[in-house]
């Protein structure tokens, strides 16, 4: 299958590098305002850090290069597209910055000029005194409030709406793609508020300081404090900074105006002109400009979609069938093409979020939306959310022979004994019983924090399990002349966590490669005849000797390479 470079694709990979590379400055850049708190020596003593890393040429090329293609490239997307049915959240990424670039330009342009140029530094002395002396308002918008009180209240929007665009363009690129952020995705929302706020903070109370230290200067000498320090910036530079400062100010809303004009015009062009149908089920007909994604097209129309990546192509399940126009479609680019590769789709099956069809064409959507029952229970719905777990499997060894010779009240007896059993082990070590398919049982423990814990907490269980079992056999050798056997298999890895299910049949569950594996494992245990399979992944991970077990490299079915497993013919006696 020949495959094609996706301009959009590379875009979004660069606007992801520089745009982490932003973050971090702005994040370090906030935390040395939040020194403030502390004192204005304190926040310029760690400014001597935070500029030694920053002003060297390295910093400067990865800085000021990331902010020239981050801004290109992000007009480049308000620009290009074609429909803007995007979420609320979508929305808040897109507005921030453009409105913060009001007062950023500004700050950016002053920064540069006067390090640069002229070569000042520029330290939270200068910044402060300059952000309170008693002058008109540097706005022509808003020429009746203090120059402080606009410096301040401009500061809070710039640093918030900067921030804001920042922090959800991470959590949209990490909540799909890491394990450890949505496992500790707390902390980061902790941090996603703390530094943004205690920036602000620390800007406020380094005004007051320097407020209080002025006051004290004025009236011992009778001068102004910061008049003095705004002395520093040289003469020379009045006639290029403040022209340019005031221009910027005066001119960004009709810039702002002239990016929505221009938006508008653009939507204009591509819903007249070339235009193309796309045809769904049911004889749904959907008019739109070419080069727009199936996917798009299906939220342009309101017709339900599922897409659990929001159309960033790190899912299939907004997958669709061609019925028609196959030959009309785009290659697919490299990251799609590996996908189809991977899952061995056939040529006619797609991603509509990168299906982009110019000519007319027939679809077929391969997942059903989401039902309403779902969407009342859980607001991610079918999405789900991808997770590390430890999942385990647990099956009783020749349950049908004997269920063959009891009588049926007697099998409901001793299968209600043994979920009892396993259950309470399951649910006191942190795990959770996840189904009960016929004698077997899987659980899966993420409730400790840690994997490790995880880990452990599986292996501790299988134990104990193994114990409690045999007790239970003591009595089942006295009511029924018959023992229980059984076979354990652990592994861990990612898993897909979400609800599932039909109609009022709706559980949380997980499901993916990691837990087909664990349930291999458990079978293993009839050849091998032992209690307990585990895979060396768990073991690592709980820090359990390895020596007690015996090992060995076994091929997976799907799954390229060998996997190392582990086995115990009894695991009540496991050493932990």
């Amino acid at each position: 299958m020949n495959t094609t470079i996706d301009l959009n694709l590379i875009v979004r990979q660069l606007r992801i590098v520089s745009g982490l590379i932003l973050l971090t400055y702005a994040a370090l850049h906030l935390l040395n305002h939040s020194v403030g708190l502390i004192s204005l020596n304190a926040a310029d003593s760690v400014r001597v850090y935070f500029h030694a890393l920053w002003r060297n040429p390295i910093g400067n090329f990865l800085l000021y290069g990331s902010l020239i293609v981050h801004i290109i490239l992000a007009f480049y997307t308000i620009f290009s597209k074609s429909s803007y049915k995007i979420t609320k959240i979508e929305w808040l990424q897109l507005i921030f910055p453009l409105i913060a670039l009001w007062w950023l330009a500004q700050h950016i342009f002053a920064g540069f000029t006067l390090n640069k140029i002229y070569g000042v530094e520029e330290s939270y002395d200068l910044l402060t005194s300059i952000g309170l002396l008693d002058q008109e308002s540097p706005s022509p918008w808003i020429p009746s409030i203090p120059a402080y009180i606009y410096n301040a209240a401009t500061f809070g929007i710039m640093t918030l709406f900067i921030w804001g665009h920042g922090v959800i363009g991470l959590h949209r690129h990490l909540r799909f793609k890491s394990v450890f952020y949505n496992t500790n995705f707390n902390i980061f929302l902790f941090i996603y508020w703390i530094v943004p706020i205690a920036a602000v903070l620390g800007y406020f109370a380094s005004l007051k300081e320097k407020s209080l230290l002025g006051y004290i200067y004025n009236l011992e000498t009778q001068g102004n404090l910061f008049y003095e320090a705004f002395l520093k910036i040289p003469q020379e530079s009045h006639g290029v900074l403040f022209p340019v400062i005031y221009m910027i100010d005066t001119f960004y809303p009709f810039i702002f105006l002239g990016i929505v004009l221009i938006v508008i015009l653009n939507l204009v062009r591509v819903n007249l002109f070339g235009k193309i149908i796309v045809q769904y089920p049911e004889g749904k007909d959907i008019k739109i400009p070419k080069g727009v994604s199936v996917l798009e097209a299906s939220r342009i129309a309101g017709i339900p979609h599922v897409s659990v990546c929001g159309g960033k192509g790190r899912c299939t399940t907004c997958r669709v069938k061609i019925i028609s126009g196959l030959d009309n479609v785009n290659e697919p680019n490299a990251h799609e093409a590996s996908i189809i590769k991977r899952l061995g789709f056939e040529n006619d099956v797609r991603l509509a979020c990168q299906l982009k069809p110019t000519k007319n064409i027939s679809v077929l959507p391969l997942l059903n939306p989401e039902t309403k029952e779902i969407k009342a229970r859980t607001p991610v719905g079918l999405s789900g959310k991808e997770k590390e777990t430890v999942v385990v499997f647990i099956d009783l060894r020749e349950f049908t022979k004997l269920s063959e010779k009891k009588l049926p009240y007697d099998v409901v007896y001793i299968l209600n004994k043994y979920y009892s059993v396993c259950g309470e082990i399951i649910e006191n070590n942190k795990g959770r019983l996840d189904k009960f398919i016929g004698d077997g049982i899987m659980a899966i423990f993420d409730g400790a924090q840690s994997s490790s814990e995880n880990s452990k907490n599986s292996i501790k269980a299988a134990k104990l399990i193994s114990k409690a079992i045999k007790d239970l056999n003591n009595q089942m050798k006295i009511d029924f002349a018959e023992e229980l056997r059984f076979g354990i298999g652990i592994h861990k890895g990612n898993t897909i966590v979400g609800m599932m299910g039909y109609g009022e049949t709706v559980t949380e569950t997980v499901v993916g490669d990691n837990v087909n594996i664990a349930s291999r494992l458990e079978e293993l245990n009839k050849k091998y005849k032992t209690e307990l399979v585990v895979s060396k992944d768990v073991l690592e991970a709980a820090k359990i000797n390895s020596k007690q077990f015996t090992s060995e490299k076994i091929k997976i079915r799907g799954r390229s390479g060998e996997l190392e497993i582990f086995s115990l013919e009894n695991a009540s006696k496991l050493s932990i």
